[in-house]
């Protein structure tokens, strides 16, 4: 085990290496067009994912990267990401000029990989006692129904939180590139070219991202997370709504399907 004073010596190392790559490298095609660059994410849309990239991109070039919240960002910020949207306000920037990504994914398999998870994530408010679940946590909740009636308590879960925030979010907002996790993954290297574009990059530091990316690769397995135990594949709830869970899906959801463009109408 090292010393304490080698471990400050180790920390100042890396920050003076981080400032050099800062001061002498960029991103962007110019540092003229630098500007603060925003991901908005919503559990289970391949946050983790798209977080190490981006991290694994900042640290490349020396960029602070931040994880967001609903205070303000670091005035030293370089690089910000939400893992809910829902906790992103334009107040939070303090004004600054940012180009941003949203990530959406088809809300009917956010609840197949949301149940899939909440039962095994150490997560600390999937354990805290509810009064709506009888003084048991959503996680224990989950856990006593056999899997049709756990998809249906996910269901609701989804319902009242990432549905919420996938619904009430503002899919107009000029900064933002929208993109789908399903258009994603079945093309990364376009995907995340177009991402990095709309970032403002240089085409080299395009081509680093997407080396990054590449190491990174959600079907590879390179960025999931420690309690990501199965990789799923879009169009599974396909195999795993019965007329029950649609029926639930529908009651609980009213048209989100229609508003994210996913569905043309309610008959699906």
């Amino acid at each position: 085990m090292g010393t304490p004073e080698l471990s400050v010596v180790a920390r100042a190392r890396r920050r003076m290496h981080r400032e050099a790559l800062r001061t002498f490298t960029t991103p962007f095609v110019s540092r003229s067009d630098a500007t603060l660059l925003v991901h908005c994410g919503h559990h289970k849309a391949g946050t983790v994912w798209i977080g190490r990239v981006m991290m694994e991109l900042c640290r490349s070039y020396g960029l602070r990267y931040r994880t967001g919240t609903t205070r303000p960002i670091a005035a030293d910020a370089d690089a910000v990401f939400y893992s809910n949207a829902g906790d992103f306000q334009r107040e939070a920037l303090t004004n600054r000029p940012f180009r941003g990504s949203h990530l959406i994914r088809d809300p009917r398999d956010l609840v197949i990989s949301g149940y899939h998870y909440h039962l095994v994530t150490t997560e600390s408010w999937a354990s805290k006692p509810r009064g709506d679940y009888g003084g048991m946590s959503y996680q224990a909740y989950l856990r006593s129904l056999p899997e049709p009636e756990g998809l249906t308590a996910e269901i609701r879960w989804f319902a009242t939180a990432t549905g919420a925030e996938m619904a009430a979010w503002d899919y107009s907002q000029p900064e933002f590139l929208e993109l789908r996790y399903e258009d994603l993954l079945s093309d990364e290297a376009a995907g995340f070219a177009a991402l990095f574009g709309w970032w403002g990059f240089s085409e080299s530091a395009t081509m680093r991202g997407l080396e990054i990316a590449e190491r990174l690769s959600l079907a590879n397995g390179g960025a999931r997370s420690t309690h990501q135990i199965r990789m799923s594949s879009p169009g599974e709830w396909k195999e795993r709504f019965s007329e029950a869970h649609i029926a639930e899906f529908k009651s609980q959801t009213g048209d989100l399907l229609v508003q994210l463009g996913y569905v043309a109408d309610s008959n699906w």
